[in-house]
């Protein structure tokens, strides 16, 4: 078995990270010193929290990198291949070329028997003959000399395209693997998150959301404020887990425009917001929803294994509307839930709901 690729990770997290800690903080409610006393009667329970939400997001850190390679190795793969049938087109050509050239040379006199023409069973018997070689030079050599070189071609980039297979199977075992060890570090996660203490969960939640809504603010002082209005988790806090994705590569060239939430097959999603949804199935989202606030911002949700709601319906914040799957181009990988918040409506520009989901969801 091939060894195992070293895969290279997403950098935009960590000059994210780097950008965000050079922005001063505001006064928050919530210290960290709080936090550590709030969660002092589960210490342990939270420190397995807090590692196991470490291990996750490297498990997913590493397999976003794993993907980005796959689909690397796929259009590879494809361009070679689109490379390996022209070649195997042309030399049929040169083929037909040689072989029409053997009949010609028979009605010419310059072979003296048709039955070599006839009985033999592929080009190479015409061109072993002492009487075709030496009739080559009739007019005859270059088209020899460019099957030749046509068949050196074809021989190297099929060499090729098994190499760019054999790494690609590399490549989807490894992911297969990292899909493994996401789940588990996600659902150690959330076990070691449903072992704290009320109080440790309210003031780590609210720490968090206060950090992430800081950072939030910060980026948005430049870009200019995005509202969106009353919003819940779409997930059960406690019962998914996410990183910040966003811009992260995608197949096709595209870049990451929402947040993975991965948790449980069929976990019930909710409406975050007052609204109508509209359902779609097919693209790369599979099973999807588009929930439209009352207050005009979109949200979407991809991949789900089924919904819960009809096309129009007016849902309540709260009503579980889908499930939880990989439906689209997330079939056979860990089921998610793909987020987008758009504040302009389903035609406007998708912002990235990371510090939302934050807020939200821990």
């Amino acid at each position: 078995m091939a060894a195992r690729k070293a895969y290279r990770r997403p950098a935009l997290l960590l000059l994210a990270v780097m950008a965000v800690s050079a922005i001063p903080s505001p006064s928050l409610a919530v210290t960290r010193s709080q936090v550590d006393a709030a969660c002092a009667d589960s210490k342990e329970q939270y420190e397995d929290y807090q590692q196991a939400r470490a291990r996750f997001e490297d498990a997913a850190l590493d397999y976003e990198a794993v993907l980005n390679d796959i689909d690397r190795l796929e259009r590879q793969q494809a361009r070679i291949q689109g490379t390996v049938d022209n070649n195997a087109d042309e030399l049929l050509v040169i083929e037909d070329q040689i072989a029409e050239r053997a009949v010609q040379l028979y009605m010419q006199g310059g072979l003296t028997s048709p039955g070599i023409i006839f009985s033999a069973s592929s080009v190479d018997q015409f061109l072993t003959t002492t009487e075709f070689l030496s009739s080559a030079a009739l007019g005859g050599q270059s088209t020899i000399d460019e099957l030749l070189a046509a068949r050196g071609e074809l021989q190297r980039f099929q060499v090729d395209l098994a190499v760019s297979r054999g790494e690609l199977a590399v490549a989807q075992q490894d992911a297969n693997d990292l899909m493994v060890r996401q789940l588990e570090a996600m659902e150690a996660e959330q076990a070691a998150y449903a072992r704290l203490s009320t109080r440790c969960q309210d003031l780590s939640a609210q720490y968090e959301a206060e950090q992430a809504a800081a950072r939030a603010a910060a980026r948005q002082r430049a870009a200019g404020s995005v509202q969106v209005g009353p919003f819940i988790c779409p997930f059960t806090p406690g019962r998914t887990s996410f990183i910040n994705s966003w811009g992260f590569p995608r197949s096709g060239g595209r870049t990451h425009k929402g947040t993975d939430l991965f948790a449980a097959w069929d976990e019930p999603m909710y409406a975050v917001a007052d609204g109508v949804v509209y359902i779609g199935n097919g693209g790369l989202g599979g099973r999807s929803i588009w929930l439209t606030a009352n207050n005009g911002v979109a949200y979407y949700y991809a991949h789900l294994s089924g919904w819960n709601v009809s096309n129009g319906q007016r849902v309540s914040q709260g009503q579980t509307i889908g499930f939880n799957g990989n439906t689209g181009n997330a079939t056979g990988g860990s089921p998610h839930l793909h987020f987008e918040i758009h504040p302009g409506g389903r035609g406007g520009a998708a912002v990235n709901p990371y510090p939302t989901l934050v807020a939200a969801c821990r």
